[in-house]
């Protein structure tokens, strides 16, 4: 082969699913150049907790937070192109415009990085990436991705002190719009063959449907 793809990001750096790094690192070995896809993760980069995007700011209060997430995995070596998802206009020009006279991050912007996913993972239940990969096929019609999004969401809150939130509506409207429950999962395993996470989808179905359900 001449090249390879894979998903890097400095969130996935370390996933035990993803695998970002080992897999970066025998690409390397081999001398393939790399491919990067997902460098924002489906925007879940772009949108960080309070602590996590109050680090970059403090370092420089000019720079947009995804432009630390697509930089990161430019300054990796042996990699030739960033793939970057964009929706809009302004979007592009925010990416064009660092990667223009591009420069590497350094070793400590690296590790700044890395702190920030510590911060994210302490508050991400299920690291779904909403690339709905599993719905097109699960027999239930479970909106997997959508589901996971709303759990997330309400586990980043004080669920004890609060004790309900908007996403128990969302929730309820998304299975009377005709998708099936969470608990309606029959465990065929057809979610987690196709899931370029690796995710346990059945058991944190079950814990959705704990969650939302009971």
């Amino acid at each position: 082969m001449e090249f390879v793809q894979f998903q890097i990001n400095y969130l996935d750096w370390e996933s035990e699913w993803v695998q970002s790094r080992a897999c970066y690192e025998v690409a390397v070995k081999h001398g393939k150049p790399v491919i990067v896809m997902e460098p924002v993760k489906g925007g879940t980069l772009a949108n960080l907790p309070e602590d996590a995007k109050k680090l970059f700011k403090d370092c420089d209060p000019e720079m947009s937070i995804p432009s630390w997430a697509v930089r990161f995995a430019a300054s990796l070596e042996n990699v030739m192109v960033v793939l970057s998802g964009m929706s809009s206009l302004e979007q592009m020009d925010n990416n064009t415009s660092y990667m223009k006279e591009f420069k590497p991050l350094s070793d400590d912007e690296k590790d700044m990085c890395f702190k920030a996913a510590e911060i994210i993972n302490n508050q991400i239940a299920i690291p779904c990436t909403a690339c709905s990969y599993c719905t097109e096929g699960c027999p239930m019609k479970i909106a997997i991705p959508k589901y996971f999004s709303l759990y997330n969401e309400n586990m980043r809150e004080d669920m004890a002190k609060k004790g309900w939130t908007i996403n128990f509506t969302n929730y309820g409207n998304l299975v009377n719009s005709g998708f099936g429950k969470a608990s309606d999962c029959i465990a065929c395993g057809q979610c987690e063959g196709v899931c370029p996470q690796h995710l346990p989808i059945i058991e944190n179905l079950k814990k959705v449907a704990a969650h939302f359900e009971n």
